[in-house]
């Protein structure tokens, strides 16, 4: 009992003090300081035609041409080679799996 009266809780946590709010706030809209036009749309369709989306987005995407891979590119894994595949589940390791692994015998 004397080693717990010795040992108080200490907590690991210091604050500085008391918080500080700043007298005023601007809440004004105002663009991202990353902006490339440094300044706010006017309308959502002025936005619009500002917009890039894997180019413009008023632009047909006919246009664009077609989406191939780079070389050494993939989009699906079943295009790699073999070593780099999904192996498959064999059915005793399903079974061992939905009973939650218990043993089967």
């Amino acid at each position: 009992m004397r080693a717990s009266l010795i040992a108080r809780r200490t907590p690991l946590i210091h604050f500085l003090g008391k918080r500080v709010y700043p007298e005023h706030v601007d809440h004004a809209p105002r663009a991202h300081p990353q902006d490339p036009h440094g300044e706010l749309p006017v309308s959502f369709k002025q936005y619009r035609l500002r917009a890039q989306q894997y180019g413009p987005l008023s632009t047909s995407t006919v246009r664009h041409g077609p989406i191939d891979a780079a070389p050494g590119e993939h989009f699906s894994r079943n295009e790699l080679p073999p070593r780099y595949r999904y192996i498959g589940l064999d059915p005793d390791e399903i079974d061992l799996i939905n009973s939650g692994g218990a043993a089967p015998y």
